[in-house]
């Protein structure tokens, strides 16, 4: 492995992609444990999106030995007492599409006039010497229904509107979404603190 390699604590195609293109202009290559050819299924048993996220980063650390990071994220609803939140993922029970967590959180939220809603990202780097996290958030709108059309995103993607793009996450593409989203932000933060170390 080159110094300019680090391990990011993920099986989602999605997420991969999406820190690849984020930290390709930095000069770095990001494997997980699927390109190592290591099993990896921390089970993430905290209640924050900090600890989930150290759960993961510390645990590959452990395992490759490789500057490791991990992100956890999510979608928190002010109507629902910021629910989902860090269950996201797992939202409504288990076995569920994304398309059915997302219906299932419209049929949550009703008609309640209150749309606000915020996605959160955590980034937390373990290596022999560091521990740190850093936060990212962008602030939208939950939609009355769920976009069909819109060819972009996963996840909540379809139900969250941007104000400042008057789009839904689901109706732009990566590249502009990274521009803006809680998980640019976070990965910012982290690389202006990585780069200063290195």
């Amino acid at each position: 492995m080159t110094k300019k390699t680090l391990a990011f604590a993920s099986g989602s195609d999605h997420k991969k992609k999406e820190m690849q293109m984020l930290l390709s202009p930095f000069g770095y290559e990001v494997v997980t444990p699927k390109s190592l050819g290591i099993p990896f299924a921390p089970e993430e048993t905290e209640t924050t999106f900090v600890g989930n996220s150290f759960i993961k980063s510390k645990e590959l650390f452990q395992l490759t030995g490789i500057p490791s990071f991990a992100d956890d994220s999510g979608i928190s609803v002010d109507a629902l007492g910021g629910e989902p939140g860090v269950f996201s993922a797992r939202y409504g029970g288990p076995g569920l599409s994304d398309k059915e967590r997302a219906l299932h959180l419209l049929n949550q939220l009703g008609e309640n006039p209150n749309r606000q809603a915020h996605y959160s990202c955590v980034v937390t780097f373990v290596d022999s010497i560091h521990q740190v996290s850093f936060e990212g958030k962008v602030e939208g709108l939950i939609m009355l229904d769920y976009d069909t059309i819109g060819p972009y995103g996963f996840g909540y993607d379809p139900i969250f509107f941007y104000p400042e793009f008057g789009k839904r996450f689901s109706e732009v593409s990566e590249e502009e979404k990274n521009k803006v989203s809680h998980r640019k932000k976070a990965m910012e933060l982290f690389l202006n603190w990585f780069q200063s170390i290195q």
